[in-house]
């Protein structure tokens, strides 16, 4: 079908017709036809505009509820019918390549639309662009895979009786993914990663749950290089970022609220008029209850800042000794190249590892005074895998630190380290050392990771804070 749309607007679009005109050489746009006639709406479309308009299909309005669209086909409610006509049109054309995430745009109706740019979908508040920039005499048309509703002015339906009470969950999680056919490549890695146990157990959890074409959309060879016995760990790290300590359901979730993960990450949830993401993944069927949790099924693999790369280091609460302790922990590897993991490398790993925990550990006032003894290593790796929230603040690159390992290493200036500390070792003469660039000069085979002297990322990093789970 989405072949012969195509080959219908091209040749409508080649011989110049208006918006009317392609809308009406379009099969699967014959209700939107009828209710623009219905809507005296067709003079307004043919006119030199530029207009865009966001088209829905034939079966986007049968989707609405029944009796939304005979009643706004009815000549009395004919002003709500153009409300919600106008609100599928703005002026001026508005391309695909114009469009940005989270732009609000004009409708003629006088209300907003939300755009939403996901890899390369479009979705214009909840409904998806299924063809785009199909252009016109008078501006462009973008097919639309649901009708548009303004916010305040909702068409109103037949009355519908209340759903029914849903039956109680029979299945676990993994019962779930095994009963989904679409869910095949997820299940086979939780074998892999040795998790059906896991996931199997009371939780309750909650599970992102990413499609078979998610994982197909991984670059080549991703998913066959975890799936090897050797990188299991990656594996269970990719998988545990999907995975969420209770049950969280789509009404509990807050626009841009953090939530961590049983991987040790956070993953950021997104919900507003186009939908809930999870990071850049979009909820495509929510709130499937399990017996020990919940699953969303999204359609795209999370990614962490790093991947497949960690490099913890920890610390133990020095206050509350005993079984009130508390260990925090910071992954380091986002804010590293990711060459110095190479295997070749590890060495110089090794080197930075000692230097950090040496800097930390004879330092004051960088790492919170509530924290012991900086080391190598998670916190769930000694017992601590209940998790306790985070606190933000550590320095993680301070200039003291890095100051004068750039000046000696890469013979450029970490954040004006000379110029603010003249006789520094290194520094004399040189107040006017050039600042130390972003990337591209690291020399591994000398030992020099130079981008870790640019701002890679230089903000305060978050300590994860875990505490032992109760008996």
């Amino acid at each position: 079908m989405k072949r012969s749309i195509l080959l219908a607007l091209l040749a409508a679009s080649i011989q110049g017709k208006t918006i009317v005109d392609l809308a009406v050489s379009t099969p699967d746009l014959s209700t939107l036809v009828a209710a623009l006639t219905a809507g005296d709406l067709v003079s307004t479309l043919s006119s030199p505009g530029p207009f865009t308009v966001f088209a829905p299909t034939n079966e986007a309005f049968t989707a609405l509820p029944a009796g939304v669209l005979a009643s706004l086909l009815n000549p009395a409610n004919k002003a709500q019918l153009v409300d919600v006509l106008t609100y599928h049109v703005a002026s001026g054309s508005v391309h695909a390549k114009d469009i940005t995430d989270g732009q609000k745009i004009k409708t003629v109706e006088g209300n907003y639309v939300t755009a939403r740019v996901a890899g390369s979908s479009i979705f214009i508040n909840s409904a998806k662009v299924t063809t785009a920039d199909l252009d016109a005499s008078n501006g462009v048309v973008h097919i639309v895979d649901a009708v548009l509703i303004p916010s305040g002015k909702p068409p109103a339906p037949s009355p519908t009786p209340p759903a029914p009470t849903p039956a109680p969950a029979t299945k676990t999680i993994v019962q779930l993914a095994v009963a989904t056919p679409d869910l095949s490549t997820l299940v086979t890695a939780l074998k892999a990663g040795d998790l059906v146990d896991t996931l199997s157990g009371a939780g309750p959890f909650t599970v992102f749950a990413p499609t078979n074409e998610a994982f197909a959309a991984l670059p080549a060879g991703t998913l066959s290089n975890l799936l090897k016995p050797a990188n299991k760990a990656q594996l269970v790290d990719l998988l545990t970022y999907h995975v969420v300590s209770g049950s969280v359901h789509a009404k509990d979730i807050t626009n841009y609220e953090q939530i961590r993960t049983i991987e040790g990450n956070v993953v950021t949830a997104i919900s507003n008029t186009t939908g809930v993401f999870i990071n850049n993944a979009q909820v495509t069927t929510a709130d499937v209850d399990a017996t020990n949790g919940v699953v969303h099924i999204i359609n795209a693999v999370l990614i962490f800042k790093g991947f497949p790369n960690h490099l913890f280091f920890r610390g133990i609460d020095s206050i509350s000794p005993g079984s009130d302790s508390r260990c925090g922990d910071v992954d380091a590897a986002p804010r590293m190249p990711a060459a110095i993991f190479e295997p070749k490398n590890a060495l110089f790993l090794k080197a930075y590892e000692e230097l950090t925990v040496d800097f930390y550990n004879t330092s004051t006032g960088l790492f919170p005074s509530t924290l012991g003894k900086l080391s190598v290593g998670r916190c769930k790796d000694i017992g601590y895998t209940q998790a306790a929230g985070g606190e933000t603040g550590v320095n993680w690159a301070p200039a003291k630190l890095m100051g004068p390992i750039c000046v000696k290493q890469c013979g450029c200036s970490f954040e004006n380290w000379c110029f603010y500390n003249p006789t520094a070792t290194g520094c004399k003469g040189k107040t006017g050392l050039p600042g130390c660039p972003q990337a591209g000069n690291d020399d591994p085979q000398a030992g020099k990771f130079c981008s870790l002297c640019g701002s890679m990322d230089n903000s305060p990093i978050t300590i994860n804070l875990w505490t032992k789970p109760s008996n």
